[in-house]
Order: structure tokens, then sequence, then C-alpha cells
């Protein structure tokens, strides 16, 4: 038996150093920053700039060119008589992830940023049963999906010019989630029938259109478009068409906020439904 004060050996310690000099060169290479740290400080961005923006209130008034089925659903929402949101804190009660059709799901705690003028988007996901997480990223048409293995190995990154449109579509995608985005100048609203509004965005020279469909009450149900990009490969995307589904509300104080979600990808070969979450509640206007 070894003594407990015997000197480490030579060989030992050269392999010591070996493992030493490896783990930092990983870090250098993977740029060692913390995910959370790089959400704080793009969240920071977004709100110094919401800073500059008056808040008004939403009005008959100012609802009075919007589509039937928009102002319905302010009304039925509880929205007139509100501040307008220049931004919103999400904060998701329960989040699920699956990676491929035939992947398992994978249970995520979500944090979420929404700013509406500019618009941007950045969203913090842990996963729960492994030591990833992720952040989803769109401002001034630039988006990024980034994720790291322990917060130090890249595991996945993309900011192509297709990222940055399925981005900007993640954010139209959330419009009746966060209603100050419906009166953008940037976003052009087309009547279709009582139940359903087409709407088409241009933000950063990025044009983008989905419709939204609503249900006989007045509430937004789902959201589709042909206009997002699904990853095929390695640096190949092909449009496909994309639902984003409201399957319950719930009241926030004297507002209805959407509350159970789901995101459906409408694959060749079959639906594959690749996120869902249960929104614990909203926060508009947030300084921090």
């Amino acid at each position: 038996m070894s003594d407990q004060n015997e000197i480490i050996s030579p060989t030992y310690s050269m392999k010591l150093n070996k493992v030493f000099i490896i783990i930092v060169g990983i870090l250098v290479i993977s740029g060692c920053t913390n995910m959370k740290m790089v959400y704080t400080e793009d969240k920071a961005t977004l709100l110094e700039r919401n800073g500059s923006f008056t808040i008004e209130v939403i009005t008959e008034e100012l609802i009075k060119d919007l589509p039937e089925p928009l102002r319905k659903y302010l009304r039925v929402c509880g929205y007139i008589g509100t501040p307008i949101p220049v931004n919103a804190n999400v904060y998701w009660a329960e989040s699920w992830l699956k990676m491929s059709p035939k992947k398992d799901w994978r249970s995520l705690n979500t944090i979420q940023f929404n700013s509406i003028n500019p618009i941007g988007r950045v969203a913090y996901m842990k996963f729960l049963s492994m030591p990833v997480v992720a952040q989803d990223l769109y401002r001034d048409g630039y988006g990024e999906m980034n994720g790291k293995l322990l917060n130090l190995v890249r595991v996945v990154f993309d900011n192509s010019k297709e990222t940055a449109q399925s981005a900007l579509i993640t954010s139209f995608s959330e419009f009746m989630l966060i209603p100050g985005y419906l009166f953008l100048e940037n976003v052009r609203w087309e009547y279709i029938d009582d139940l359903s509004v087409r709407g088409i965005l241009i933000d950063n020279g990025i044009q983008v259109s989905g419709i939204f469909h609503f249900n006989e009450e007045g509430l937004f149900t789902y959201f589709e478009t042909d206009d997002r990009y699904f990853k095929m490969g390695k640096n190949t995307y092909e449009k496909v068409r994309f639902s984003a589904i409201v399957e319950g509300y719930k009241m926030q104080g004297d507002v209805k906020i959407c509350e159970k979600v789901k995101i459906v990808w409408h694959l060749p070969e079959g639906d594959y439904e690749y996120y869902k979450g249960v929104i614990e509640k909203i926060v508009f206007n947030v300084t921090e």
C-alpha cells in the first residue's frame, strides 16, 4: 500500500500537465463564456434601446385601423386600456424539446425576453437531463442558435441567413403573445375572413409572412407560415410549413394570456412536434 505522503512520480505529473493543457485548450477554442451571462448581456442591449420609446395606452382609437379579428382579440383578452408593451419577460413553468422526430422529449428550464421596438428576442434554455445550455437570438436582422456542453464546449452554432429568417419568424409567431408587436410600422395586415388575418413583416431587409387564426370567441389559436427554414443537414436548409399553436389561456390579473403552447414542423413524412410548454406569467414593460 502506498504511503499517503508519497511524492507524485514524474510520469504521473506529466500526465496531469497534459490533461491540464487539453482542458485549457478546450476552454480557449470554445470561448469560455457562460451562456447565462451572454443571455443577460443580449437582454441588456435590447433593454437599453427600449428606454427611448414612449409607452402609450391601447385604446379603441389606436386599434381602429387593425383588421377586425385583431381588434376582437385585444378586446376579448382585456388589453384595451392597458399600456402598450415595448418589451416583456416570459416565464415558462415548464418546457420540453424534442431534438429530432425520433428522439425523446427533454425537459428544459426556459427564460425569455422579447423586445417589440426594435424587434428582438432572446431565449435561454437549460436542459435538466444533461449538462447542455442553449440560447436563441434575433436582433437587427441577425439570428443565432448557440449551444454548449458544460457551458464550455460548443456543440451547436448557427448564424446563417436562414437562421436569421427563422429566428424572425419565431418572434412573428409570438405577436399575439405580446400584443405590442401589433402596432409596429413594419408589419402590414391583410384581412382574410372573420377568423384569420395575414401578416407581412419586414425587418432589416428580411420579409416574412404568415397567417394568424382565431376561434369564434376571438382567441388566437395558431400561426402558420411557409417562410421558415428547416435544417436538413450541414449548411443545408429547406422551407417547411411551420405552426405555433396555443392550446389554452389563463387570466393574469385583468388580462387573458396564452398559457399552453406547442410548436410543430409539418414535414413531408409527417408532423414533428418539437417544442411544448406552459407559460407561468408574462411581465410587460420591464426595466431589468
